[in-house]
């Protein structure tokens, strides 16, 4: 362990940036513990992408993220997009975001894990990579995820969310704060998916892709859906009546939204979203440009977390 080299990637924004102090005890632990590293804080939006890709260029096959859901966005497309063989590459988590999706599925916490323990056991998990493609002012575009996309409401939570967190911070509230706003005046649109054995043309208020199975602080919008499976699980929620919010509701807190009456579940390994105009889509919760057709895929087997 001692032989192995470490980037680490911070961002000191992450949450509500109690991460700029924990960041001094964090690395005192790893240097107590003789691990090798060396580690950079963020300094821009898409700043990580360039240090995962410096870092893999310096010889360095294990990264540590401390930060959110974004950061860690930004890490995975610096990966796939760097001439590394991703299968290479192992990363590692320490939350400090606002919703911390990704690391909830794993149990992560940045109060209760040891970060040395995990470094030190490498339980490596090879997980799934989403990929969704599109095309935006005749430039064609891919991007990387690793937790999940979202599509329609999910994401103008998540752009609303964006502007609430710059006047009050990354508090958790936030999101159910830019959740009910969203909410008051949100309209359904007009969907077609067509997947590997399932299509659907119909008024949707939002489509849930899931590699992860949580999403905006603990939602569980695709209960189903694990990131070492091979496969997506969505959950496309139509157009809802207000007699049919305090059902969806009740599903979706209980983990069952997938099987509500107003939603389609969809397994696949790829999906082709149509859109009648151009809606919110996000990916790990960083909003992508609005176009009206979306192409996406998973990669299987494609990367190495630590748990």
């Amino acid at each position: 362990m001692r032989d192995e080299k470490w980037g680490i990637i911070v961002n000191p924004c992450s949450g509500r940036r109690k991460i700029r102090k924990d960041w001094i005890n964090i690395y005192r632990k790893l240097k107590r513990a003789e691990i090798h590293f060396t580690s950079q804080l963020t300094e821009y939006e898409g700043h990580a992408v360039e240090l995962a890709k410096k870092y893999l260029t310096q010889g360095f096959r294990n990264i540590l993220v401390v930060g959110g859901d974004g950061t860690i966005n930004e890490v995975v497309n610096g990966i796939m997009t760097s001439n590394v063989n991703p299968s290479e590459v192992s990363i590692a988590v320490i939350p400090y975001g606002t919703g911390n999706d990704w690391a909830r599925f794993w149990n992560l916490n940045n109060k209760k894990t040891n970060i040395v323990d995990v470094l030190y056991n490498r339980v490596r998990r090879i997980v799934d990579i989403g990929k969704i493609e599109f095309e935006h002012k005749g430039e064609k575009i891919t991007r990387y995820f690793i937790n999940g996309a979202g599509i329609g409401f999910d994401a103008s939570v998540c752009k609303r969310t964006a502007k609430l967190k710059k006047i009050y911070g990354g508090h958790a509230w936030i999101y159910l704060l830019a959740l009910f706003l969203t909410l008051l005046g949100y309209r359904s649109s007009r969907m077609k998916s067509i997947s590997d054995n399932d299509n659907f043309d119909d008024n949707f208020f939002s489509i849930a892709i899931g590699n992860g199975c949580y999403s905006g602080g603990g939602l569980c919008q695709t209960p189903s859906a694990s990131p070492c499976d091979g496969i997506f699980h969505s959950t496309a929620i139509r157009k809802l009546a207000i007699k049919d919010m305090p059902s969806a509701v009740k599903y979706l807190f209980s983990k069952r939204l997938d099987s509500h009456r107003n939603c389609h579940s969809i397994v696949s390994k790829h999906l082709t979203i149509h859109l009648s105009k151009p809606v919110e889509v996000e990916t790990d919760g960083v909003n992508l440009p609005k176009v009206d057709q979306y192409s996406i895929s998973i990669i299987p087997a494609a990367l190495n977390m630590i748990v």
